[in-house]
């Protein structure tokens, strides 16, 4: 795309993932919105509806890069120092593919263990995985993270979670 004497690279198929994004929010939003306009309907949907909208504004000019003269003549890589290049180094493998995992179980176990006991096991294990290995640090930041989470979710979401300890 030429405007002027600058030239510009559009990236197409960030630029129509990102606007399908957005249109979905939006849709969403309004159908919310279309629904009933009680705060209870839209506590979480509205600002999360907003801020996602705001984002796409500034991902938007991302997907225009300028082109000069050089820069069309160098490959791709080189032309985008910061492209992201994903790890195949076997250990991180692993570490994805555990982290994974252990969202699985989390999923599974909700129901079966409790929501208390499930976040606090996958918040644990996140960190080992990651490479934690101070057991304060690993039990401290775990609890923390499960207290957060069972009373936020109680306070703004009227879901009956099965607990067990708390």
């Amino acid at each position: 795309m030429r405007i002027g004497r600058q030239t510009y690279a559009i990236d197409y198929g960030h630029l129509a993932l990102i606007t399908l994004i957005a249109a979905a929010v939006f849709w969403y939003l309004l159908d919310a919105r279309s629904v009933s306009l009680s705060i209870n309907n839209l506590l979480l949907v509205q600002p999360v509806a907003i801020f996602a909208l705001a984002l796409y504004l500034f991902i938007l000019p991302q997907c225009f890069h300028k082109v000069d003269a050089r820069a069309a003549e160098k490959s791709v890589d080189e032309a985008d120092p910061f492209a992201v290049k994903l790890s195949t180094d076997r250990a991180d493998v692993i570490r994805m593919a555990a982290l994974g995992l252990s969202l699985g179980l989390m999923v599974f176990l909700l129901d079966v263990i409790g929501f208390d006991i499930a976040i606090f096991l996958f918040a644990a294990a996140a960190m080992a995985i990651c490479g934690e290995r101070r057991p304060l640090h690993l039990l401290g930041f775990s609890l923390v993270v499960t207290l957060v989470t069972i009373y936020g979710f109680r306070a703004l979401i009227s879901y009956p979670m099965p607990t067990t300890l708390l």
